[in-house]
């Protein structure tokens, strides 16, 4: 394990251990009075546009909230599914037409943000604010580039299997603890008219989950932390059966039918009644398949069997081009939509929060166990530890094995090259 992580796992560990607290960080319990701020420095009403994920139901009112305690600052949101997001914020950096505020990822997602001069340097405000007391650490430092804070963590996600117990006992399975009685499940699954994987391919990221758990298995940690950090070549032994693996699983049928171009929300939606037995999710799912309207208790998770979970931090980021009043409501605004008074009211739907000293909801089961597993060995989440030139590869490279247009040993050549020419371009050794 990298000293990073080695580090990340430490905070994570903290982090639970706040979550057993009241609410007491350093925000004031009325909605948006953030200590530190300075206010707006015009009696003007100001607008804080702020674009969302369409899965984040928690800011609707949060939002209406904090507009009804700040009649001179007002919330307006936008949301976005997580794709039309990515285009979204594309589209609006290219025009110069982002929002005050939008939600975004860590690592090389956020980072373009950050490198290019279109987010606002929070560093002295973090400082200021006494950000390391209101949020974990790690979450911190997943948006933070060349030593600058770019952005207001918001989540700090854990991702790893989710079962259908309904699945598991019509075909008396428990969680498998090696990767051999995982496959024998699969197998299992198929034999018995179930779809073993819950997995949609479009856009690639959904696929990831376990395609970087099964470079997890053949590489083991070291080699997956170079190949994610490409000081190691990407045409190798372990990634070459990382992609025969999933050839495999493709031609038994393991995934949905026409699951190279299904949806990711789709793909999950099979997975809530019972018609496929896992899925490689989020500490956010309780959350969705409540809203789905099943119960919680009917799916229980489990680690993979590699020893790592795979985690990333969720973001508000701060337009770079704003006056100096609309800059400190903007700030006010991300630091309320953040703080423990908001994620304690809205725990049912809000997800893993970044924030300390909150409280999780018996609504939300699978949370703690989540983050548990991430404490005793994580990574960060592959389209967010790769430079987005290689991710895209990855995701071609996917698709490209399972419509059997390329092999195995094709796909880990792309990916070299693809690591190469970054490096080259880049001047990375």
């Amino acid at each position: 394990m990298t000293k990073r992580w080695q580090a990340f796992v430490g905070l994570l560990m903290i982090a639970l251990i706040a979550a057993g607290c009241s609410s007491s960080g350093g925000t004031n319990s009325e909605a948006g009075s953030t200590s530190g701020t300075s206010g707006t420095s015009s009696a003007k009403k100001i607008t804080v546009s702020v674009w969302a994920l369409q899965e984040h139901t928690w800011i609707d009112g949060a939002a209406a909230d904090f507009n009804a305690a700040n009649p001179d600052i007002q919330i307006e949101v936008s949301k976005y599914a997580v794709d039309p997001m990515k285009e979204a914020l594309k589209v609006a950096a290219n025009s110069g037409t982002l929002p005050n505020m939008w939600s975004t990822w860590g690592g090389s997602l956020g980072s373009f943000y950050a490198e290019n001069g279109l987010t606002a340097d929070l560093t002295q405000i973090a400082k200021d604010h006494n950000w390391p007391s209101l949020y974990n650490q790690a979450a911190i430092d997943m948006g933070t580039y060349n030593g600058k804070v770019s952005g207001i963590p918001y989540h700090l996600n854990a991702v790893d299997m989710w079962y259908s117990k309904t699945v598991y006992d019509k075909l008396k399975l428990t969680a498998p603890s090696t990767f051999e009685e995982l496959e024998a499940q699969l197998q299992a699954m198929k034999d018995g008219g179930i779809t073993p994987l819950s997995l949609g391919g479009k856009n690639g990221w959904h696929v990831m989950r376990l395609t970087e758990q099964l470079l997890e298995h053949f590489a083991g940690p070291e080699l997956h932390d170079k190949l994610n950090n490409l000081t190691a070549s990407w045409n190798d032994p372990a990634v070459v059966q990382t992609f025969a693996k999933l050839k495999e699983y493709n031609d038994k049928g393991y995934f949905p039918k026409g699951y190279v171009a299904l949806d990711p929300t789709e793909a999950v939606n099979l997975f809530y009644p019972g018609t496929t037995g896992l899925d490689i999710d989020g500490t956010w799912l309780d959350g969705n398949i409540a809203a789905a309207g099943f119960n919680v208790n009917d799916f229980g998770v489990f680690k993979f069997p590699t020893g790592r979970s795979s985690v990333f931090a969720e973001m508000f980021q701060v337009s770079a081009d704003l006056d100096q009043a609309t800059l400190e409501a903007t700030i006010k605004v991300g630091e309320y939509l953040t703080s423990a008074e908001v994620v304690n009211k809205y725990i049912d739907s809000y997800g893993t929060p970044a924030a300390l000293n909150v409280t999780y909801s018996e609504n939300t089961p699978h949370l703690k166990p989540l983050l548990d597993m991430a404490t005793k060995g994580s990574f960060l989440i592959t389209d967010q530890a790769l430079p987005q030139e290689v991710v895209q590869k990855l995701f071609e490279a996917q698709d490209k094995v399972a419509l059997k247009e390329w092999t195995p040993e094709q796909a880990a050549e792309g990916m070299e090259k693809a690591a190469a020419d970054y490096k080259a371009k880049n001047k990375t050794s």
